[in-house]
């Protein structure tokens, strides 16, 4: 990949974080009147609140996921590597070293939620609430993550 394909790259993940942020943040509003959540009272949800907690739980996928992609390729823009080779924990070490990831470990934890959240459709009421609480408890490294990314892409000039 070129210089000029790394940085359209980014340009394009920006685009899509701004919507996914908008949408994140009006997920979190829909949701935070629901929280806390506990088993007995998610299994029986009406419609629209549990609609409102399938779109959050969505949304915060979709972001940590763009959140993730964007942490790659600025390890490559920073530190000239192959993005194809970067393993999840490349990625956390390589922006955490850049200064963008305050933690690593919150991070991880968030990319754990994320993965949970992919992989697992639980019908479990106790399942089903521990994603909510995990994916809730956790929603704040995202938005942290992605104000990080704005200001060291600003600072480093990496879109100009």
């Amino acid at each position: 990949m070129t210089k000029a394909e790394e940085r359209a790259l980014l340009r394009e993940y920006f685009a899509s974080l701004d919507r996914l942020s908008a949408g994140f943040t009006r997920a979190i509003r829909d949701v935070a009147r629901l929280m806390p959540m506990d088993a007995a009272r998610i299994d029986v949800l009406p419609l629209d609140d549990d609609s409102s907690v399938l779109v959050f739980l969505k949304r915060f996928e979709q972001f940590e996921d763009a959140l993730h992609r964007t942490l790659k390729v600025i390890s490559k823009i920073m530190e000239h590597g192959k993005i194809e080779r970067l393993t999840s924990v490349d990625v956390t070490r390589r922006a955490f070293h850049l200064g963008i990831l305050a933690s690593q470990d919150i991070w991880a934890d968030a990319v754990r939620a994320r993965n949970i959240l992919a992989h697992e459709y639980p019908i479990d009421p106790d399942k089903r609430v521990n994603q909510l609480n995990t994916a809730w408890d956790t929603r704040s490294a995202l938005e942290t993550t992605w104000t990080a990314i704005q200001k060291f892409v600003e600072v480093e000039g990496l879109l100009s």
